[in-house]
């Protein structure tokens, strides 16, 4: 009986699984807080798309006259 209690305190094998899993929450935490709805991240890279479709349909528009 000892020697199956010492055998399954020193397995450290779901241990790394773990750790993965918080990590995982951790990094999926942190996407939310910086690509949220209202973050500023999101607010930069809306501008900055709309910059480049209306440098795109300025360009086309020049191009077919």
């Amino acid at each position: 009986m000892k020697a199956q209690l010492k055998k399954f305190i020193s397995d450290e094998s779901g241990v790394t699984a773990i750790e993965y899993g918080i990590l995982a929450a951790a990094m999926a935490a942190a996407i939310g807080v910086i690509f949220g709805s209202d973050g500023v991240f999101v607010t930069a890279l809306k501008e900055r798309f709309a910059s480049i479709a209306d440098q795109i349909t300025d360009t086309a528009t020049t191009d077919s006259k």
